[in-house]
Formats: C-alpha cells, structure tokens, sequence
C-alpha cells in the first residue's frame, strides 16, 4: 500500500463535529475523508422528534457556516431550537452535499477498528516514533466488503449515542439483559408518532433519570392522553426529591421546561405515571405467552416486580473504546474521556454544559501522536457536552495539526 501524504486526515463520523472538523480541515491544507457508517447525521435522525435545547445559533459551527453561505444557505431563526430531524435535513446533509465535501464523505463505510502501520499497541512507548507511520483503518461497506484506509491525521467524531449503558445494578448487564436486549429499546423512540402503534393503550417500563428519560415518559403521558389505557411505570435510582432540580435564571427555556415537566410527574401529577424510586434493576424476564415482561427490581434489601408490555433503558451513553484499542490512548478510570481533559473538567467543578470550560488541543492530546477524540465522545460518559463546545474543540485541533505539518517526524515514514 503507497504511504500516504502527510497532511491526510481520516475522520470517523459524519455528525456536526465530524463535519465542522471536515471543512476547517480543508481550508488548513488537509486531504480529508469522512467515514460514517450510516447515513449523515445517523445520530440526529434516530433522535430526530426531539427539540434540542440550544437554538440554530448555537448549533451551527463556523467552518460549517461559512462554506454553507457561500453557497447560497440561510441560517434557520437563530432563536428557534432545532429538532434533530431539522438540523439533520436542514444543516448537515446540505453541508455535507457541498462540492468540496461530496466526495470526500462516505456513508455506510464502518471503521471497524485502528491501528497504527507495522506497529502494536505496546510498541514504541514514549517515543515519538510513532507519529513516522500512518494510522491503518480497516473500513466495512455496507455490503460487509473490508478494505484498509490509511492517513497520517486521525480524528473520531463517532459520538456516544450508538452505545447505550446497561439498565442493571453497577452499569453492568441485569440478569437476561444481554439475551433480551434485541427486543427493549435504549433510545428515545418516537412514541406518540413514528412508533405510536407500539406503545398506545401498553403500560411501558422506563428506566432512567436524565435527560433522555425525562422525554420518553414526557411523551409517553403525552400519548396517554390520546389513547387510553397508555401507561407508565419510572424506574429511577434516585428518590423523587433528589431528581431534576431546578437551575435558577436557566440560559435554556427548553431545558427549563422539560426539567419542570419531569418534576411533576415525578410529584404524581399526572395518573398514568407511577414513579418507583431508591430501585435498581436486577433482573428481567419475558413471557412468550403473554407478550409481556417481569423485571425484578431491588429497593434497598427489599425485590419488587413490575410488569409491563415493553421496556424502555434510557440510563445514558458511553464511548466505545474497541475502536482505537490498539492506539497508545489514556482514558480516565471514572468517565472514559481523555484523561488529560477529564482531569482539567473534573478540577473545573460543575456539570452544567452551559457554565463548563472548553479546551483546546493540549487536554485532548493522547500519548497517540495525531490522535483526537472530539465532540461528545471527549466528554466520556459526561452530559455537560455543547455542540458548540465541540465546535471550539476543532478550530483549535486542526490548527494544532497544520502546525505539526511543518514540523520534522521522529523515525522516519515507512518506505
């Protein structure tokens, strides 16, 4: 295989920052590909009936922006909060159908897995060295052909939302989680529209007490109202009290709203909602006869049964490492982001993504050379990540690497 230029740069997903990063790359001078192994913005569409919390102004990134109204584009109302299906159809697959990226954006090509050329994840350790051979991505169509790709710039912008956490007891399976899995949802289905027939006139188990759950049973009363007999039973670990408080002088009315949403229904507001606090889940069971699940849940010492038609998990997101496993990449033991990045958040205090510190390049540099996790998938298993924080991320990243360009390579490059 030829060795590649220097200034190549593969990029793992086609989202918001996988795009931005993809734009502001080609105006530093990079030979930049896409890889996504969906459709563009897979993410946003399977999320799309949901409004975000942050408006058009916050969500557009600047490369992105500037190479969108050349071309004609006009912003959204800076003001309104997308849902993901219109920043989906109205911003990222526009982006991605620009001339100058077209071609470099290729839907339904998985990187399964990668590597660095002729070199071991223990290999060269702290020496630099590394940097003198080109990544190595073996990349899957969507007919499961496989091919190697190779780049000497390497970014993964895949996100969190195709790797949900578990619903048991420790973040680990519950008991028959792993065999039943296929069948329960992990996301935020569209339950009063595109999945209405599934859940109308059943009682749905949901577990979890974000953001993503907040939604789910949101809707779920929702539709209770337009079909009757709709139910639902909120599993959460926390007591009532200690879920969802308020954020005095909240920047995002959208996020205000759902938080006074899920308050009340944890406070019983609403009579097709029953909330079943302090539980963890321990086990599940199905029956093939009714059609209808068992889940054992346990409330300190005490086990409890609920029964329900379908299940819900929405106990968040997490990053999958098996991507980069034989990459030199140093993780934090408590949230899987980058370790220098989780520790400069860690020490920042706080949790809320609207008051968190952005950081540049140095924090997210790994022992990797060439190397960079961006976007939501930095943050690990935080929720405090903007878009507009990742969008920070890569204007300070890519020019980080088209500093490096003009720089000498330890080793030598293969021949």
């Amino acid at each position: 295989m030829p060795v590649p230029a220097r200034n190549t740069l593969a990029i793992i997903g086609a989202g918001p920052i996988g795009l931005e990063a993809a734009v502001a790359a080609l105006d530093a001078g990079f030979d930049v590909h896409v890889f996504e192994r969906g459709e563009v913005a897979a993410h946003q569409h399977a999320w799309g009936h949901v409004r975000m919390f942050t408006p058009w102004r916050m969500d557009v990134g600047p490369s992105a922006r500037a190479h969108l109204e050349r071309s004609g584009w006009i912003m959204p109302d800076a003001e309104t909060c997308p849902t993901g299906r219109e920043l989906a159809a109205e911003y990222l697959e526009p982006l991605a159908a620009l001339p100058e990226l077209k071609d470099r954006v290729h839907p339904y090509a998985q990187v399964v897995q990668v590597s660095r050329h002729a070199l071991l994840k223990g290999d060269e350790i702290g020496t630099g060295r590394r940097g003198a051979q080109p990544f190595r991505l073996l990349v899957r169509d969507h007919g499961g052909r496989e091919n190697f790709i190779q780049a000497f710039h390497l970014i993964d912008a895949s996100g969190v939302y195709g790797s949900p956490n578990w619903a048991g007891d420790g973040g680990i399976p519950a008991r028959q989680e792993l065999y039943l899995a296929p069948q329960m949802s992990y996301h935020v289905d569209d339950v009063r529209d595109l999945r209405r027939e599934r859940y109308a006139g059943k009682r749905t188990l949901v577990i979890g007490s974000g953001a993503s759950a907040a939604t789910t049973v949101s809707e779920l009363a929702a539709l209770a109202d337009e079909a009757p007999d709709t139910a639902v039973t909120w599993v959460t670990r926390g007591a009532a009290e200690t879920l969802y408080p308020l954020q005095p002088g909240d920047p995002l009315p959208a996020r205000h709203a759902l938080i006074e949403r899920a308050r009340a229904l944890l406070r019983g507001e609403s009579a097709v909602v029953a909330h079943v606090g302090g539980a963890v889940v321990d086990g599940f069971e199905y029956n093939s006869a009714t059609h209808r699940y068992r889940v054992r849940l346990m409330i300190g010492e005490a086990a409890r049964l609920e029964e329900a038609d379908h299940v819900i998990v929405n106990t968040g997101f997490g990053p999958d490492e098996t991507l980069y496993r034989e990459l030199q990449v140093h993780t934090c033991w408590a949230t899987l982001a980058p370790m220098k990045l989780s520790t400069a958040l860690l020490a920042a205090g706080g949790a809320d993504c609207m008051t968190t510190p952005v950081f540049g390049a140095d924090p997210l540099a790994n022992p990797e050379p060439g190397f960079f996790i961006l976007g939501h998938k930095s943050y690990g298993r935080r929720g405090d990540f903007l878009l507009a924080t990742g969008y920070h991320q890569v204007a300070d990243v890519i020019a980080h690497m088209a500093r490096g360009l003009a720089e000498p390579v330890s080793g030598g490059a293969r021949a």
